[in-house]
Order: C-alpha cells, then sequence, then structure tokens
C-alpha cells in the first residue's frame, strides 16, 4: 500500500512532461493548434500532481511513523512544485493579454517539471525494499 504514492508520482511526473511537451512546441511556428491539447493535459497533470502530494503526506501518516510528517528535502522539493504549478496555472488566464504571462508561465512550468523530476531521487532514499 506504502508504494501507492510513488507509483502515482510517476504517472503524474509522465503527465507533466506531457503537458509541458504541447505547451513548449505550441511556441513553434506552426504550434499553435497544440495550444488547446495543452490547456486539455496541464489541468489533468496538475491534479495527478496535486493527488500525488497529499498521498505522500497520508502515506507517511498512515505507513510511515519513522518518518517526520512535513520533514526533508522530498517534502520541501514537493511543495516547491505545488506552489509553481498553482501560480502557473492562475497566470494562465492572462497569457493571452498580457505579455509578461507568456514569459513567466512557461519558466514555472519547466522549473515545476525539473523539480519533480529531482523528487525522485529524493524519494527513492525514502523507499522500503
Amino acid at each position: 500500500m506504502a508504494y501507492i504514492h510513488p507509483v502515482i508520482g510517476l504517472v503524474a511526473l509522465a503527465l507533466l512532461l506531457r503537458a509541458a511537451s504541447f505547451g513548449l512546441r505550441s511556441r513553434e511556428r506552426r504550434g499553435e493548434h497544440l495550444r488547446a491539447r495543452h490547456a486539455q493535459a496541464a489541468p489533468i497533470a496538475y491534479g495527478f500532481t496535486l493527488l500525488t502530494f497529499f498521498m505522500g503526506i497520508f502515506s507517511t501518516w498512515a505507513w510511515r511513523p519513522d518518518l517526520d510528517l512535513a520533514g526533508g528535502w522530498h517534502f520541501r522539493i514537493g511543495l516547491a512544485v505545488i506552489v509553481l504549478l498553482t501560480a502557473g496555472a492562475l497566470l494562465s488566464r492572462r497569457v493571452p493579454s498580457d505579455s509578461r504571462a507568456r514569459l513567466i508561465h512557461p519558466i514555472l512550468g519547466m522549473v515545476a517539471l525539473l523539480l519533480a523530476a529531482l523528487q525522485v531521487f529524493f524519494g527513492m532514499p525514502l523507499l522500503r525494499f
């Protein structure tokens, strides 16, 4: 049961990568049609990332009393990913009309994706085999 969090986390990472790919390719000359796919994929990836974050808190509370509930770099990086994705989601509403939003939105998304990938390596030592 404790492996639900890592499995959902890998799914969330794959969905984040997919949404980022659509978003990045939509900025190319003939990539406008991918903006709709990015807008469709990003909320799903965000939802899975939120689910992963809260499943991590729950699984630590329920099955890993030897770990601090909100301690360590794995939790801190996960929280940073959630904050960045939330800021990106809120900022996405302004992307069509604000040049600053068009500049900042992909930066937030890419930093969140890189941190989510880094998150895997901080979580691996916490697994019990």
